[in-house]
This record gives structure tokens, sequence and C-alpha cells, in this order.
């Protein structure tokens, strides 16, 4: 693995045997204050790769626990293929052992791998009930240094383990936005993704340029249009956690993920025959997380009897089973036919601009001061009532704004919903993801 910066987030993954913990550690970090997982009502969550931060650094956590496949294969075969497939696709590893079985067969494999390989890891030994325990010295034998000791169960050395974690992960290097608007083509397995690739690129008569460096097996293409150029990111599909064929196709699936990660804008392809469906809004949740907007492409559209009356039946059934999501903007097509493929361009250019426009502070105090007199600021359980001094704009692409509060803590989450609910709807942002935060002004 080289030492170099990487567009996007980098990916830490926990590999190990099975019933060593993984899973435990996974849900204590998510647990933990300092993980970082924009949540919106309504949506089912996959939460076996999730976007997380830590001492102000982001990171992709990926438990790899709970995707081995049916017993087609010797048990150890298949953990030692997931090690090595996660190995070659994370910047970093998280090699858990269990200090109540000892260093094993599979994990002295599993270290020679490492070793091989040269990756960035650390190796952890989780159930160490006691500080100091001896058994902790067994594990140095693997080659892989000073082992970190660790409970996932009661959340003993986790902290440690993080602060040692991301000081082995790259800096993120951040594309300028001067450069060509990433659009990152994702969706369920069959929708016709590579299809409307091929019939962008196919239309545009334009070269696909690979880009080498990256972890992902996907494809970048220049796209020029009368509307500007872009960058195309062509995936693999995704599918939930059930469907997985093999580890594999998770792994396959965590290459589009961070494909989601180095995109500014994602075009989530629906087909129009079957409607929007769960998977599709994890994800939605899955850009949102990664702070990128959404334009929903209904393909297959060519199919369709009954068009009119089959869009509203299509919006209103959205609207009804995933209600945050009802605002997102979509359009019919066909990468068939080529339906509406036109309008692609300038929608893309909108979501891109919406995503980067700055709202000036004046404005955004004005709003502040008209969402309390709309709703006052309801008081905490002890009966003291929050104040809200000012708010600014601190980010874009994702759109970040800042509240100041005396007392943070205090102010309650259904409040802050409201806050989100108000400032998107005022300010017109659709299918994007808007970030509030909280600050003291003390």
């Amino acid at each position: 693995m080289t030492t170099a910066s990487v567009t996007g987030t980098p990916m830490l993954a926990i590999i190990g045997r099975p019933n060593v913990g993984k899973s435990t550690f996974f849900n204590r970090v998510l647990g933990t204050r300092h993980a970082v997982v924009h949540d919106r009502p309504g949506i089912t969550r996959d939460r076996n790769a999730v976007r997380a931060e830590w001492a102000g650094r982001a990171f992709m956590l990926i438990d790899t626990g709970g995707f081995l496949p049916a017993a087609t294969e010797a048990r150890d075969t298949v953990v030692r293929r997931q090690a090595e497939q996660a190995i070659a696709l994370s910047h970093a590893v998280l090699f858990m052992t269990d200090a109540r079985t000892g260093v094993t067969d599979l994990d002295n494999a599993i270290a020679r791998d490492l070793r091989r390989r040269g990756a960035r890891c650390l190796l952890v030994v989780n159930k160490v009930d006691k500080p100091g325990d001896p058994v902790v010295q067994e594990f140095f034998r693997l080659g892989l240094g000073e082992p970190h000791a660790i409970s996932a169960e009661n959340g003993t050395g986790i902290g440690d383990l993080l602060d040692a974690a991301v000081a082995l992960l790259p800096e993120q290097a951040q594309a300028p936005e001067s450069e060509a608007p990433r659009v990152a083509i994702i969706g369920r397995p069959n929708v016709g993704k590579s299809s409307i690739v091929n019939r962008l690129l196919g239309e545009e008569r334009v070269i696909v340029e690979p880009r080498p460096g990256t972890t992902m097996d996907t494809i970048d293409a220049r796209w020029s249009t009368e509307g500007g150029d872009f960058v195309l990111v062509d995936t693999a599909g995704i599918r939930r956690q059930a469907h997985f064929a093999d580890s594999s196709e998770f792994f396959a699936t965590l290459r589009a993920l961070q494909a989601l990660e180095r995109a500014d804008v994602a075009c989530l392809v629906v087909d129009a025959t079957e409607g929007f469906q769960n998977q599709d809004a994890r994800l939605a949740q899955q850009a949102f997380d990664a702070g990128r907007a959404v334009l929903l492409l209904y393909n297959k559209w060519d199919l369709i009897e009954g068009r009119e009356a089959a869009w509203k039946r299509l919006q209103a059934e959205r609207e009804r089973r995933y209600p945050s999501l009802a605002e997102l903007p979509a359009i019919a097509i066909s990468a068939t036919t080529g339906t509406h493929m036109h309008r692609l361009p300038r929608m893309i250019k909108e979501r891109v601009e919406e995503a980067s426009r700055r709202i000036a502070t004046s404005e955004l105090n004005r709003w502040l001061k008209d969402v309390q007199l709309k709703r006052q600021v309801p008081s905490n359980r002890i009966g003291r009532v929050p104040k809200l001094y000012y708010v600014t704009q601190t980010g874009t692409r994702p759109p970040e704004f800042t509240l100041f509060v005396n007392a943070p803590d205090r102010l309650q989450p259904a409040y802050r919903r409201f806050l989100w609910s108000q400032l998107t709807e005022r300010f017109g942002y659709h299918g994007t993801p808007v970030r509030l935060r909280f600050r003291s002004s003390q």
C-alpha cells in the first residue's frame, strides 16, 4: 500500500476469523459519540459499511463479519479469501484476534498474508477483560508489532485503538471545485446503469479514459455536453446483505460505495417497472451519508404503458412509503430509446450548483429569527430554554451550517430536526444533504 493521498474517504476494514468480536467492535464504535452517521427518518439502513469519524478524521468503517456464504467451501478457506479481499481493497485494516482462544492456525495464515502484502494494519486482541493480562504477549509471535488489547464488549481500549487506526490512514485529498463534477451512477443490479453510461458516452462520441491509482474496479469517463463537462463513474450493482452470492460480491459493493465517496452527485437508477424499493432507499441514504446530492433516474420508461398515470403513481408511492425522500428530484428515462436522456446534463448541473451554493450570513440570520417566531425553542427537563444566537454557513458540497447556541446539549432532538426541515424548505434544497451543526457560543 502506498502513502499517497487518496481522493474520497479512506477505508478501514475489520478482518479476522469468525467469533472474535468484529461486529461487536463495529457496533461499539458506532455507539460512541465520535461515530458520525447522518440518519434521515423513515429509511432502513444496512450498517456493515458506514461513514464514521474519529478525532476529526473521516473514514469508511467496514465490518467483514457476517458475509460468509453457505457452506460450499471449507470455512477457513472462505475466511482467508475474505480477509485477502479486504486487505487489497482497504487503505488500512484492523486484524482482530481472540484472547480467550489464543493464536490459531487461521490467525497465522492471515498474519502471513498481511506481512507479505506489507499492509497497513493493527493487530487487535479482543476479549481482554483485565488490563495487563499476560495472554496478550502470545500474539507477538504473529509478527505484526505490538498487539492492542481491547474489550469490545465493555469498551476498554477502544479510544486508544481508534487513535492509532486513524494515524495509519492516508490523508484525504479533496478535488478542487474547479474540476469537472464527478457523477456516480449507482443502483441495484439489472436496472440499466451501464446501459445509461454507454448511451451517454456513445451519443457524445467520447473516449473512456481509465484512471489508475484507485482501489475500485470502476471506470471514470469524461462526458462532454453542451451543459458542461462531467466525469461519469460506472459502478457495480449493489444488493442488500441477504442477496450477496459470496464475499466477492460484497467487496464489489464496497468498491461502488467508495466510488460514491469520490463523487459530487449520485444518479440513483431505479427500475421503473418495479418502482422505488427498500434497497433504493438505502442507497439514497448511503449517498446522503457521503454528502452527495441525489438525482433519481427511473429507467426502462419505454416498457411503461399509460405513462402519465404511471408517473403519478410512482411518485405517490415513494412519498407514501418514504416521506423523507419525497422531495428528491426525479426523471423518467430510457437508456434503450434515449427518452429524456438529453435532460440529464442540465439536471445534474442543477444538483452541483445547489450543493455549491453559498447563502449570506445576514439572510441566514433572518431565517433564524423567523423560525423562532414560528416555533419557540422548547425548554429542557429542568425548565431551562436554550438560546440560539446566530447561524453561518461553514461548508459546501455538502452544504453545512453551524448554529451557535449557549448550551447545545439542552437543544432537544425534535427541535433540531425542525430547524433542519425549515432550513431546507426556506432555501430550496431538494435532494441535497444539508448538515446542521451546533456549537457552544461560550
